[in-house]
């Protein structure tokens, strides 16, 4: 009986001390910037998107999507949520 009861006490601090560390979940809706390693170009279209990408917040899917669009010779393509 003893044992049951400290097994049943050390199992709760062990969800307890897990729940402590979850983190929140990361909204892919809004507030993504994802831009590219692509070489700099000198066309004005790809200037304008280069521009476009780095300052224009979107949600997740279609800030990857408008960086994919807009790889040219990139290797990489960085999102991160702007705050």
């Amino acid at each position: 009986m003893k044992n049951i009861l400290l097994s049943l006490i050390g199992s709760s601090f062990i969800i307890v001390s897990a729940n402590g560390f979850a983190t929140s979940k990361t909204d892919m809706e809004a507030n993504w910037i994802c831009t590219t390693n692509a070489s700099t170009s000198e066309v004005a279209s790809d200037i304008a998107a280069d521009k476009q990408m780095s300052t224009t917040a979107l949600p997740a899917t279609k800030a990857f999507s408008f960086a994919a669009e807009n790889c040219r010779d990139c290797t990489k393509i960085t999102c991160e949520v702007k705050k």
